[in-house]
């Protein structure tokens, strides 16, 4: 919390408030705007760290909210159990008793990780609206009132105030707000939800009423309004609707700037001239959204308008309950415009006796700026992608601007921490990206360029500035951002932490800007991959090779005198990056003359991860990868990145150091000096596994076929005679795979002798990746290549999936399942969870795809083969806890469709933190986007065009899920006897029974005896599977009559479970004792499903007619394929503007322009 950029925040003074009450200490401002306390080029702060982190966990949960059809839960489109309602349970202070707060704890999807999230989100909310010195005091308070308590203490008694002197009895003295949380809590024996917000009120004061304000109690759905006897639908507000809300803000902002007459600014000279005299005024005018099932937000929110010459204000505007438009204009504008209409017309060519054709002729250009440009932009830029006449990006895209407006930001304290589009000019986020202080504000930019320009937007006049067609500005800027120091000279370079995310978001700009196929070539058809291979070759290629990794910076202070006193000053200014020098004599000096010298962390390896992972994440608009992007990776893969340079210095410069190091022993006066030892670790060579592991699961994201698989004039399948593309990197992988696997077995042969296995995690980042990656690059090449003939998957009892094949596929096999099983096995990596989960996973892949052709005669056993492989690997003694809990997640993937699309093991394997992790297996590989075009939903789309492995390990896995949920008319067979079995299994381990391999129970108790979140998600499995009844087992125990005879034994049916009169009999008793209890959990799903229906139920009672009209409730957006994937401003455009909401007459000529547009991603 000490990290929050809202420590006690103030709203700045703005230009017209004359009548403020004394003087107003800005605290906050130093980070309006960026400076070098975010960081260096090579160096992220802290508060950027916390700021991303907390954006990172909001992309996490808003993914598991938008992805459930009904009542929002933290469930991946999961509807088979209630079990988690709210995120803490309605009566938080008996929660023992009551059972929900348990229940909620253990949720079966989302669990911990949901709770984790969450609770970071919750806290950035309540950092905005308390303040963290509030929300430190309130904490501080119970802890005090808890000892106190246990002291046997039931009041406080303050010491009398001697200096005070006489005070008359009929005054009562005022107790502080912090002795009056402590004895209200000290009073209650608790904490409850309502006793922590009212102390939180209390402890804020007035000056945060307003957004503290809201209910305590629950809105049930008996709840009436008095007034007109209709059901109470107020929003909660504060803190219920953020506590327990079924989703976050979601709201679009347009921002317009014109002048006083309501003309555009700048369109002539005269204009102009009459602008300055009558004012510029900006209109903004905002639109909440409100999805099925969520809840509507209103209140108070900050709204920042920065102009030019850095003039900054911020006013106080209100989100309407109700969820309609709201008008929060006009705002003047008092800076002069940031260029101008003569400005423009010199950038792009145009003479002065061609202006007014320009001015008028040029509307009917296209608003992706295809129209004819002066000149080819080709010949603007250079072989290293800088502009020949010296511009920025930057400066490029500011000469577009002809209003006095830099940006606009809504709710930058995260008052509300919901997603925000603003519709503002392409040069506002440029703007923004390279000014804002703010590390969300930037990330948040980055995300909004990568989908400019849109296909609805209004344009400037000219085609082209400086050469270069406008339709490009957006990624250009981009990549300056991401080239940092190499392409900017006059703004500061970005951090690393902002820097991987912009990488990320130039590839989706590719993808959202891609051509139609891959052998589309020339031009900017492929711009934005350019900038990424230019990033990599100028800071990681030398002669075609790849460099390794520098992963630290020597770093020199040279003291510099100054101050009063002449003592030594350690300023900015005298501290040095030794490779930043090229010539040997200034190296030598700098080292001769350095008075301290450090080895700071070079954090450019994160850029470089991210820039892999984008790189292959680009794809043409038919989901092919370019071949381009295969070349690279085998480079990177092959190119020896085993181990990072042991040494920054040459050999006389490391003498010169170590001669230093010497004498700093003896100089006790200087204690920062590199010291004895230091040099011994800190140039040690060694393994950049994170780099190997990112490199490795990104090549899931690489689509790759053949040239030809057919006849061109037949059309028949014909014998591929070309190795496939896809071989080369397989090897790689294989390679680094049997590399990483022997350093565990070496490893866990050392450990043996002190029997220590901590810190094993740290090791087993590459192979997980690893065998992620050669399973989906051996389905892929399965599945795109020819087959003749595919055998059964079972044969002889032995996993042999795809193991003949009459074409030329090679039989390897990293193809097989049981090449996969063996290494699950392995005993010498049985401490390497992640590997065997990774290894699991990869089992399941290739079972279900096993059966992805609807074979004749053959019964799809793929799936319940391999959810039998792991429930007896859950079953073995020697598994842990974690590791169960994550093959009992796998099985739920493998039956929802999500084990080979989402890579689950690939994701969480690494040694990120969790939100980014999370935000990843969520959002797919290039993060979140800014709700419009998504350049992520081509790689979250699970069809034959682009993920073919997923898509073919879907059709066995459905294939399979049928055949579990057989209904068994026509009698049982041997493969339903074999799901009588398995259920039978399953049914028993949730129960807490202990149940060996063969299906026998032992006296002992079971695992999910004492592991609640193990049984929980068991419980899932089975209620998404069977929902109702398990149709085998119900047919299996109607055979027991047949007990002793060789046909019962020969079907197993032993091991099906068997009801008895006395176990009917508990049950019912069971039944009986927790009515209660299920009466106030189905209290509780009530009352989360009210909340979700009031948002649809307040607009029932008030809609009209005409819903263009500002402050007219709008209708709920339904969450269509669209909003699922993540462009929620896409499909909440479509479907209003198919209910004519979207703003009537004043959009009619938008409309005209793009009527074949369908506003999805």
């Amino acid at each position: 919390g000490l990290n929050s950029p809202n420590l006690d925040f103030l709203p700045l003074v703005n230009v017209e408030d004359e009548d403020v009450a004394g003087v107003v200490e800005e605290k906050g401002k130093e980070h309006l705007w960026r400076s070098s306390s975010n960081g260096t080029e090579t160096h992220t702060s802290s508060l950027d760290e916390f700021v991303i982190g907390q954006l990172l966990a909001k992309d996490f949960v808003e993914a598991l909210e938008r992805n459930d059809k009904a009542v929002p839960l933290p469930s991946m489109g999961w509807q088979g159990s209630y079990q988690s309602v709210t995120f803490l349970s309605h009566n938080s202070s008996s929660s023992t008793a009551l059972g929900c707060g348990a229940l909620d704890f253990v949720h079966a999807m989302g669990g911990q990780m949901y709770r984790a999230m969450a609770t970071i989100l919750l806290n950035r909310v309540y950092e905005g609206r308390a303040g963290i010195t509030n929300f430190t005091r309130v904490i501080r308070a119970t802890f005090i009132a808890s000892f106190l308590r246990d002291v046997g203490l039931t009041k406080l008694e303050l010491p009398d105030d001697k200096g005070s002197g006489n005070v008359s009895s009929d005054l009562v003295q005022s107790k502080p707000p912090f002795v009056v949380c402590i004895e209200e809590m000290i009073k209650k024996k608790a904490v409850s939800h309502p006793i922590f917000t009212r102390a939180l009120r209390v402890m804020s004061g007035p000056i945060r009423e307003a957004y503290l304000r809201g209910n305590l109690v629950d809105i049930g759905r008996n709840n009436l309004d008095g007034r007109q006897s209709r059901k109470l639908v107020t929003p909660e507000g504060f803190p219920n609707s953020y506590v327990r809300g079924a989703s976050g803000l979601y709201l679009r902002l347009g921002a317009h700037v014109e002048s006083a007459d309501g003309s555009a600014p700048s369109t002539t000279t005269t204009s102009q001239s009459a602008a300055a005299v009558k004012g510029i005024h900006l209109h903004v005018i905002a639109e909440p959204v409100i999805p099925d099932g969520g809840i509507a937000f209103g209140g108070p929110v900050t709204l920042r308008v920065i102009e030019n010459e850095g003039q900054c204000r911020e006013f106080v505007k209100t989100i309407p309950e109700d969820g309609s438009r709201a008008d929060w204009g006009p705002i003047l504008l008092h800076t002069p415009c940031v260029s101008t209409i003569k400005k423009q017309q010199a950038a792009s060519g145009i003479s002065d006796t061609s202006a007014s054709t320009a001015a008028g002729g040029s509307a009917a250009t296209d608003s992706t700026g295809q129209g004819a440009a002066v000149n080819n932009a080709t010949t603007a830029f250079s072989k290293d992608l800088l502009h020949k006449g010296g511009f920025q990006a930057l400066e490029l895209i500011r000469i577009t601007n002809i209003t006095p407006l830099l940006w606009v930001r809504l709710d930058p304290h995260g008052l509300y921490n919901g997603r925000m589009n603003i519709m503002q000019q392409d040069a506002c986020y440029a703007e923004q990206l390279f000014h804002e202080g703010d590390a969300i504000g930037q990330v948040e930019a980055a995300r909004a360029l990568a989908e400019r320009p849109l296909k609805i937007q209004g344009t400037p006049k000219i085609t082209n500035v400086h050469d270069v067609p406008i339709a490009e500005l957006p990624v250009r800027v981009l990549g300056d951002c991401l080239r940092g120091s190499v392409a900017l000279y006059c703004d500061l370079p970005h951090n690393p932490a902002i820097r991987s995310q912009v990488a990320l978001a130039i590839a989706q700009w590719q993808n959202n800007k891609a051509p139609e196929s891959v052998h589309v070539v020339g031009g900017s058809s492929w711009l934005g991959l350019d900038l990424l291979m230019q990033y990599f070759k100028e800071r990681y290629y030398c002669n075609g090779d790849v460099l390794p990794v520098n992963f630290r910076r020597v770093v020199l202070h040279k003291h510099i005198a100054g101050g009063a006193s002449g003592g030594d000053s350690t300023s900015d200014g005298g501290y040095q990056y030794l490779d930043a020098l090229s010539e040997k004599d200034e190296r030598e000096n700098a080292i001769e003359f350095a008075d301290e010298i450090e080895i700071e962390e070079d954090e450019e390896y994160r850029v470089r991860a991210a820039c892999v992972t984008a790189i292959a994440s680009i794809r043409a608009k038919d989901g092919m990868t370019p071949p381009l992007v295969i070349d690279f990776l085998e480079d990177v893969l092959v190119s020896g990145d085993k181990a990072a340079v042991g040494s920054l210095l040459l050999q006389h410069e490391e003498d010169k150091l170590k001669r230093k190091q010497s004498r700093s022993v003896r100089d006790m006066t200087h204690r920062r000096l590199v010291g004895p030892n230091d040099d011994d670790v800190s140039n040690l060579p060694y393994v950049s596994l994170s780099l190997v592991a990112e490199a490795l699961l990104a090549l899931c994201y690489v689509n790759v076929r053949p040239q030809s698989d057919f006849d061109s004039t037949t059309g028949r399948p014909i014998e591929v005679k070309t190795e496939h593309p896809i071989v080369p990197l397989m090897k790689s992988c294989r390679s680094w795979l049997e590399w990483d696997l022997e350093r565990e077995r070496i490893r866990t042969e050392s450990n043996r002798g002190n029997l220590s296995g901590v810190g094993d995690a740290c090791n087993t980042s590459i192979a997980p990746c690893a065998i992620t990656a050669l399973c989906h690059m051996a389905l892929l090449k399965q599945c795109t290549t020819t087959v003749v003939e595919n055998n059964d998957l079972k044969k002889d009892d032995e996993f042999v999936a795809g193991s003949k094949r009459k074409s030329r596929i090679i039989e390897d096999e990293s193809s097989t399942a049981q090449f996969y099983i063996n290494i699950f096995d392995d005993k010498r990596i049985a401490k390497a969870d992640a590997v065997r989960a990774a290894a699991a996973q990869a089992v399941a892949c290739i079972c279900c795809a096993a059966d992805r052709n609807d074979t004749p005669n053959a019964e799809p056993m793929g799936l319940l083969l391999s959810l039998e492989f792991m429930l007896d690997r859950i079953l073995e003694s020697t598994t842990s806890p974690g590791l169960r809990l994550t093959l009992a997640l796998l099985m739920m993937d493998a039956c929802t469709g999500k084990i080979c699309s989402l890579q689950r093991v690939g994701c969480f394997a690494g040694q990120a933190r969790l939100c980014g992790q999370g935000a990843r297996f969520t959002n797919g590989p290039l993060g979140s986007s800014c709700g419009g075009d998504n350049g992520s939903s081509m790689l979250l789309t699970v069809a034959d065009s682009t993920l073919p492995a997923a898509n073919a390990v879907n059709d066995g896995a459905r294939r399979g899920l049928r055949s579990l949920k057989d209904p068994c008319k026509d009698g049982i067979n041997q493969t339903q006897a074999r799901v009588a079995r398995f259920a039978s299994r399953l049914w028993r381990t949730m129960n807490g029974e202990a149940v060996n391999s063969s299906g026998s129970l032992s006296n002992t108790v079971g695992i999910c005896a004492h592991d609640s979140q193990l049984r929980c998600q068991l419980v899932a499995l089975w209620q998404w599977i069977w929902p109702r009844h398990c149709y085998q087992v119900m047919r299996s125990q109607s055979l027991h009559a047949m007990d002793g005879t060789p046909q019962y034994y020969a079907m197993g049916m032993e091991q099906v479970i068997k009801t008895t009169v006395e176990e009917r009999n508990a049950a019912a008793l069971d039944d009986q004792a927790l009515v209660e209890l299920g009466e106030a959990v189905e209290e509780e799903i009530d009352k989360q499903k009210w909340r979700g229906e009031m948002a649809s139920e307040a607009y029932s009672n008030c809609k009209k007619e005409d819903m263009t009209v500002v402050g007219q409730p709008l209708p709920l957006v339904q969450k269509d394929d669209a909003w699922r994937l993540g462009g929620w401003v896409a499909s909440t455009s479509q479907q209003r503007r198919v209910q004519g909401a979207d703003g009537g007459s004043a959009v009619t000529k938008i409309r005209l322009l793009v009527s074949k547009s369908t506003g999805s991603t």
